[in-house]
């Protein structure tokens, strides 16, 4: 896309923050249609309900041993104890952390405040000398009040090794089944896909590469990894290199780091990725930016990750729409795989202040401690370049955790046409086999179900057409 394009989407970018707030809609009557090749392989019992093709979750499974040895062997030369209860301040950090305040919303605050002060205290009886005074008075008040009362966005330091070993303990675990848990919808939704190329912005400890050589390995040939901090790229090959240095010859060919972005435009990778990366850029302007550059250089898919806070989500969602906007400007189709069925805004966030965000369970690395498990919220989006499939039925996908209650189950769901639906499954409404997969699913999963909507008050209307003639 020409450079001269950018200012435009830069003042868009008030489309992308705040959109126009969209009620649920009016009442309706919904009818489900279950998937006709998934009722008969279930009929024929070639697979159960509970391992219907919709369902995406992966079972926690213990933490890859071998891993686990490398990350012991990475930071052997480290104060164990210290690093460990120091990563829990930084992921206390990383967990409240929010995106950076624009300069604009700053100005607009230094404005309210001086307003609210002059009014305060502004005397007309004033000399010139106590004029100048009360000046002085009013921006050091407003420069405290503003500072007071914003959040402070700081970078963290990944040049620091310390903080960097304090990451690989706190973040390698989620952040390795995240990955793994969208990798391997991907690889199932689209089993063709062999990435021949892959660009991971913001590569930090390695998960995007770990998760991709295990799944991608016979067709993967360069992995292009990208991190501003060069402490991060070293850790990451190390632990590729199982804590050894001198296991140069277990690397995947065609592996590079690199501290900055590929200066080629013409440059392009089939899967692109950015995970956990979007909160250390300063501005909206950077992001932009970055996710502009980054689509540039996406063949078939990007993959965009924060954690599932308020705040991720908000990224997560900007970047979603930015990068729609961009091929919508452009006239080049583009549909969004995973997790919404569709490409309009997102529901979630034009109705309420709850995130849209998944879970997944993990075990702990066994480093000094038992292994736990735990669970780790995300948000996420994947977007494939070219049209969506006629063959995809965009089924709805389960956005909050399914209530399994006494001859019923409740599915809230996103569906096709960007609502949020809830519905109520028994066996005599919907049948047994359909019961039982959506009684079965998780939060995450898509339902092999096609919904259809129609107005309860059109319908009475054609009732009332049919009985008077």
């Amino acid at each position: 896309m020409p450079q001269s394009t950018v200012p435009q989407l830069y003042t868009m970018s008030s489309c992308c923050v705040a959109f126009f707030k969209r009620s649920y809609a009016t009442k309706t009557k919904l009818t489900t249609i279950f998937n006709e090749d998934v009722r008969q392989m279930i009929s024929r019992e070639e697979i159960k309900p509970r391992k219907h093709p919709g369902r995406c979750n992966l079972n926690a499974k213990p933490f890859p041993e071998d891993l686990t040895n490398a990350v012991q062997k990475t930071i052997k030369g480290g104060q164990l104890k210290n690093i460990m209860s120091d990563s829990q301040l930084l992921l206390n950090y990383l967990h409240s952390r929010h995106s950076p305040v624009e300069q604009s919303e700053i100005m607009e605050k230094k404005q309210q405040n001086r307003v609210e002060l002059e009014k305060k205290y502004y005397n007309e009886n004033m000399d010139e000398e106590r004029q100048i005074k009360f000046e002085k008075f009013i921006n050091n008040r407003v420069e405290k009040l503003v500072a007071q009362r914003t959040y402070n966005w700081k970078p963290i330091d990944y040049s620091n090794k310390h903080v960097c070993h304090q990451y690989l303990l706190s973040r390698i675990a989620p952040e390795y089944n995240v990955i793994k848990t969208i990798f391997s919808e991907l690889q199932q939704r689209d089993p063709n896909f062999a990435p021949q190329s892959l660009f991971d912005f913001g590569s930090g400890i390695g998960t995007v590469t770990l998760n991709a050589k295990n799944i991608w390995e016979n067709s993967l040939k360069e992995y292009y990894c990208v991190d501003s901090s060069s402490t991060m790229n070293d850790l990451a090959k190390l632990l590729l290199q199982e804590g050894n240095p001198n296991n140069e010859n277990i690397l995947p060919k065609g592996l590079f780091y690199r501290q900055f972005l590929p200066a080629s435009p013409n440059l392009k990778f089939d899967l692109v990725v950015s995970a956990y990366t979007l909160f250390e850029l300063p501005d909206i302007k950077n992001r932009f930016e970055t996710l502009l550059n980054l689509w540039n250089k996406t063949k078939k898919y990007i993959v965009l990750v924060e954690m599932g806070t308020r705040a991720g989500f908000n990224l997560i969602n900007e970047a979603r729409d930015l990068l729609l906007e961009i091929s919508s400007q452009n006239n080049t189709k583009s549909h969004v795989l995973s997790p919404c069925p569709h490409e309009h805004s997102c529901p979630r966030y034009d109705t309420d202040d709850t995130p849209c965000n998944f879970e997944v369970s993990y075990y702990t690395p066994r480093i000094a401690q038992q292994s736990v498990i735990k669970r780790e919220k995300f948000s996420y989006v994947v977007i494939r370049k070219g049209e969506r499939p006629k063959t995809d039925e965009q089924w709805p996908r389960i956005v909050r955790p399914v209530l399994v209650r006494s001859k019923h189950s409740i599915c809230r769901m996103c569906t096709s046409s960007g609502k949020l639906q809830e519905i109520i499954f028994t066996a005599s409404k919907n049948g047994k086999i359909l019961y039982w997969c959506a009684r079965s699913s998780k939060w995450g999963d898509r339902l092999p179900i096609v919904i259809k909507e129609e107005e309860e008050e059109k319908e009475e209307k054609e009732k009332e057409k049919s009985e008077q003639n």
